[in-house]
């Protein structure tokens, strides 16, 4: 398996398979893309399809990785994104194989998509209210959204996870709305907070809320905690069995010491980070110049191991004792054992821009 400068494994492959999206949602960040927004539906044709995956997935799978995350845009919009799973699943048959979806097209799509492979999905669902699923998504998509949840769980994905940005002056009142939504449905609830990347960066100031108070509402409630190896996050289990996953990836060490991934762009270039901003590796164009399978099979375990070694903690942080201490209340990566990290309450949108450099060092 291939690890970092850092030690970090690199076990998981992010794949946007699409630029389009039939969504507008006012904090898209399009897997780091620096276009920033997502394209109109029928305005950019994919530009790899199946046995490009199937390649690239037997690739990752040689060199360790172990899971496999389709995304977009809304990779639903593709005609063959059951082809697209199948060839993944061929290419990397003991993987994990999920997908994030906005699930408006979810209700037809869940038993093929199932059948071809996928192990797990994702749906996007940011409010139980109608008029506010409307103004976050610029869609009036909930019945359609919750149409496709109920097919999902139908069809018996492993799991079906529900995920929520969190946004002030939209849903951040929804906690309980949304936790009740999971486990009338079987389905785990997974809390995101809003990252400052694509449209995210311009509207962070105003529309970004901590998920801490979440943390401790869930606490107060009596919730035991149990912390995932993925970006550390922290897992609440309610006593009546709901299941609440955090996903706190600003200003959070704990979360990039956690990371194992790369993300493979529709543009077919591979980024190391969400937060990027360097140049990536051109993987579509050495698929391209390759003539034979096993040519293309050798560029592309040599365009995953180049990305590796651009792998980096967007946040970094020193450690006292020589040790990192035990995460605290809440899986709070400021707090704990040896650990100490001084982080700016509010971090320069110039420098989240990617006008100053990227990393940055916190000192104790």
């Amino acid at each position: 398996m291939l690890a970092d400068a850092y030690g970090r494994p690199l076990n998981n492959l992010r794949i946007a398979v699409t630029k389009e999206c039939n969504y507008k949602c006012i904090f898209c960040h399009i897997e780091g893309d620096p276009s920033g927004s997502p394209a109109k539906p029928g305005s950019q044709p994919p530009l790899m399809g199946p046995f490009d995956y199937l390649v690239i997935a037997m690739a990752a799978s040689s060199l360790g990785v172990t899971s496999f995350k389709i995304t977009g845009g809304e990779p639903l919009i593709r005609s063959d994104i059951v082809d697209v799973v199948r060839s993944i699943r061929e290419g990397a048959p003991a993987s994990d194989v999920s997908m994030t979806t906005n699930g408006y097209l979810l209700a037809r799509l869940a038993a093929p998509l199932a059948e071809a492979g996928l192990d797990r999905v994702n749906i996007s669902i940011h409010s139980t209210r109608r008029s506010v699923y409307r103004a976050i998504t610029g869609v009036d998509g909930l019945p359609r959204a919750l149409e496709g949840l109920r097919a999902a769980v139908d069809v018996g994905f492993r799991q079906v996870k529900i995920n929520a940005v969190i946004l002030s002056g939209f849903n951040e009142g929804e906690l309980w709305d949304l936790a009740r939504l999971a486990r009338d449905h079987g389905a785990i609830l997974q809390l995101i907070e809003l990252h400052p990347v694509g449209r995210g960066a311009i509207r962070f100031r105003r529309y970004h809320t901590p998920l801490e108070r979440f943390e401790r509402e869930l606490l107060e409630k009596g919730a035991r905690v149990r912390r995932r190896s993925l970006h550390n996050r922290p897992v609440y289990e309610l006593p009546d069995g709901t299941i609440v996953e955090v996903v706190r990836p600003y200003a959070n060490p704990l979360f990039c010491a956690g990371c194992t991934r790369v993300r493979l762009l529709a543009d077919g270039t591979l980024s190391p980070c969400l937060n990027w901003r360097g140049p990536r590796v051109n993987l579509l164009g050495r698929l391209r110049r390759a003539a034979s399978f096993e040519d293309k099979l050798r560029a592309a375990r040599e365009a995953l191991v180049e990305v590796n070694t651009l792998r980096r903690p967007f946040y970094l942080w020193p450690l006292r004792d020589g040790e990192l201490g035990p995460a605290g209340v809440g899986g709070d990566a400021r707090r704990g054992g040896s650990l100490r990290v001084l982080i700016p309450k509010r971090a320069s949108l110039r420098r989240l821009r990617g006008e100053q450099p990227a990393h940055q060092q916190y000192k104790a």
